[in-house]
């Protein structure tokens, strides 16, 4: 196996490990494109000071042995002040190098998509936050032989039609996650690391390579077990969990009679422009993904995109695609409240709780650098952050799976605090 930089990079397909010719470290790679535009030009050291700054955290994240590419936006409205930056290969096996237009699997990100979509069906009367799933959904749903109260239970107790749409979007539920879990332990061994495993064995057969949708996500979740064994009470502590969402997901089309990928389409994507962004494997995509990274052992790294691993398994937890510049897009509507008829949406969206103290409703609340950020960390490297007190935005993925992403955004807050920002 080729060997670079005290490392190795496999392309799984066809049951078969094939070489990366071209090595995931930073030497050698593809041009980079790097861009600051100030706007307003009052102080032009400063920019200078933060385009060299932010220059040096992505050639120094792409020289890292594990790290193939990366892209980093950063965007200061009231100072009239963007940058944009990408450097790496989108595509290992064709030497495509990465731009800041490239789309990538935001993971977890989408979370805060479903979040989005779930409060505007509150504004419009829907349902409340505090509606339990008694009144949103049925047994129809479900497999046979089982009822909604099936979805959690702890000591023998049933409360799965009182769970409501509050806790669901909280991760105040206590429902195991359902790409995570296995029905006793949270060990990471769920449908997931199955699918992963399918890939590696099998050329990605049965579970890796099927379309899944809500009701079967839901089937599985209870067929195996994981409804039986509710981590906590619904409202009593913070359990982030896939379940969670994907039921959130349910609720949606339950409630509108049409499918999620529709209501991110019609409530999201084309109302903000965001040409670049789709529900994979539910709508066609909209041109390339770059390539990303799964850890198999030491120095092996597993390219997901080049596997027939699929996405729809994420559904409404986190199958969305975009690229920087959407996200962006995207966040800016949202934190100014463009996608909400009552701006205590946007307050109730960022209010933690005694039970959940760093999650909103679809939002993370971290303290980065002394700063309170809110945004959302995705499982392929992803990271969007909005920080309320300097009005800064920053979307940034590293293609690279199970990255400490809030530790990314250290480095790069560091990096514009130090250039004066």
């Amino acid at each position: 196996m080729v060997q670079r930089a005290g490392h190795s990079v496999a392309v799984v397909g066809m049951g078969v490990l094939i070489l990366l010719l071209a090595g995931c470290g930073g030497s050698g790679v593809a041009q980079s494109q790097l861009s600051v535009i100030p706007r307003v030009v009052a102080e032009p050291a400063l920019a200078n000071r933060l385009t060299s700054n932010l220059d040096r955290w992505v050639a120094e994240t792409v020289a890292e042995p594990d790290v193939v590419s990366a892209t980093l936006l950063f965007d200061m409205p009231r100072e009239q002040l963007h940058y944009a930056g990408a450097q790496g290969l989108a595509n290992p096996q064709t030497g495509e190098a990465l731009t800041s237009a490239y789309p990538f699997r935001v993971a977890s990100i989408s979370k805060i998509f479903t979040a989005t979509v779930v409060l505007q069906l509150v504004e419009e009367g829907y349902f409340s936050l505090d509606t339990p799933l008694s009144r949103l959904l049925d047994n129809t749903l479900l497999p046979p032989g089982y009822t909604l109260d099936d979805l959690h239970v702890i000591n023998g107790v049933k409360s799965g039609g009182r769970i409501t749409v509050r806790q669901l979007l909280q991760h105040t539920a206590g429902l195991r996650d359902y790409l995570a879990d296995t029905p006793t332990v949270q060990d990471g061994n769920g449908l997931f690391a199955q699918m992963l495993s399918e890939v590696v064995s099998n050329s990605g057969r049965g579970l890796a390579s099927r379309q899944w949708d809500g009701r079967a996500l839901l089937a599985h979740y209870l067929s195996t077990g994981l409804g039986r064994n509710a981590l906590a009470a619904p409202g009593r502590q913070f359990e982030y969990s896939d379940t969670h969402y994907l039921l959130l997901g349910l609720v949606v089309e339950r409630a509108t009679g049409q499918s999620l990928t529709s209501q991110y389409r019609a409530r999201i994507f084309n109302r903000l422009g965001m040409a670049h962004t789709w529900h994979e494997s539910f709508e066609t995509g909209r041109g390339a993904i770059a390539h990303h990274f799964y850890t198999l052992s030491a120095g092996n790294y597993l390219d997901i995109t080049a596997t027939p691993l699929s996405m729809s398994g994420a559904w409404a937890s986190g199958a969305l695609v975009s690229t920087g510049d959407d996200l962006l897009r995207f966040f800016r509507a949202l934190m100014q409240g463009e996608l909400f008829r009552e701006r205590a949406t946007l307050q109730q969206m960022r209010q933690a709780s005694a039970a959940s103290p760093n999650y909103g409703l679809g939002l993370q609340r971290a303290v980065v650098n002394g700063r309170e950020v809110w945004g959302h960390a995705g499982f392929w490297g992803t990271l969007m952050l909005y920080d309320p007190a300097k009005d800064a935005y920053l979307v940034m993925s590293v293609n690279q799976a199970n990255r400490d992403m809030y530790k990314e955004a250290t480095g790069v807050l560091t990096a514009t605090q130090n250039a004066g920002f």
